[in-house]
């Protein structure tokens, strides 16, 4: 498989101290999900004393940076504030845990910005992107953008390229699967270039079911064959619903990676 791989669970911050015996005894990789919510109730201070022990136990993770509202190139300028406040303040705490990736949405969504996607585009790339990516390389921050409610690999392919080499790609097959024009094999094709993490979890097609790999209709075997190409550094993140679903993810994957050892 691609060097570098790495399987990890994605902990909510809110979890964590039910999972962090696990986490260290097993010494596993995670992605630490960093919620609004989450920002607003704990101190700098709290952040920075939860990081320095998870250094001193050698755990290495991502963080997913908030998400939830957030609208980084609305149309609305004070809404376009706002959100880009919140992500500012998500990755300053985030800096504290050193992550491999900051992983995070760009807000688009059709219902509000189909019809102005263009426009939104623009504003997403020169304006948004370039505030994050400045503090990004203040904060010695690599990010990933996950592709969501955008409709096509082809929308979002120059927004990577304006900033190539300062803005990677996690792909989400999933949304591709159910939110997106276009197949999930398709979006990696024109998009794979780019790609520096992938979030894992599988759906029927209609919605965005996060079930354990396998148990849905996604193509993860060949979309596994094509990652083997890249020969280069690609972070699995397992979004599951409970740890018996990650533990079947967990198996999934690593029957595919041993399959394609094998041959």
């Amino acid at each position: 498989m691609a060097k570098g791989m790495w399987i990890a669970p994605s902990i909510p911050f809110e979890l964590l101290d039910a999972y962090l015996p696990k986490i260290i005894d097993g010494r596993l990789p995670i992605e630490l999900v960093i919620k609004g919510e989450v920002l607003d109730k704990l101190s700098f201070s709290d952040f920075k004393g939860l990081a320095n022990r998870l250094k001193d136990s050698g755990i290495e993770l991502t963080v997913h940076l908030p998400f939830m509202d957030l609208s980084l190139a609305a149309l609305d300028p004070w809404i376009r504030k706002v959100s880009l406040l919140r992500i500012f303040q998500g990755m300053k705490i985030a800096s504290l845990f050193e992550p491999k990736v900051c992983v995070f949405h760009s807000g688009y969504h059709q219902d509000y910005h189909r019809e102005q996607k263009d426009k939104w585009r623009d504003i997403f790339i020169e304006e948004s992107l370039s505030a994050i990516l400045n503090l990004a390389d203040e904060l010695n921050l690599t990010l990933a953008l996950e592709n969501t409610f955008e409709p096509t690999p082809d929308f979002m392919k120059p927004i990577f390229e304006a900033y190539k080499n300062r803005l990677y790609w996690c792909f989400d097959p999933g949304h591709a699967k159910v939110f997106s024009e276009a197949d999930e094999l398709t979006w990696f094709d024109i998009l794979s270039p780019f790609l520096i993490e992938m979030h894992c979890h599988d759906n029927l097609g209609k919605f965005d079911d996060h079930l354990p790999l396998g148990e849905g209709v996604i193509n993860f075997q060949e979309i596994f064959k094509a990652i083997r190409k890249q020969n280069k550094e690609v972070f699995l993140t397992v979004e599951a619903r409970s740890e018996g679903a990650f533990l079947k993810s967990l198996s999934f994957i690593q029957s595919c990676l041993n399959s394609e050892n094998d041959r």
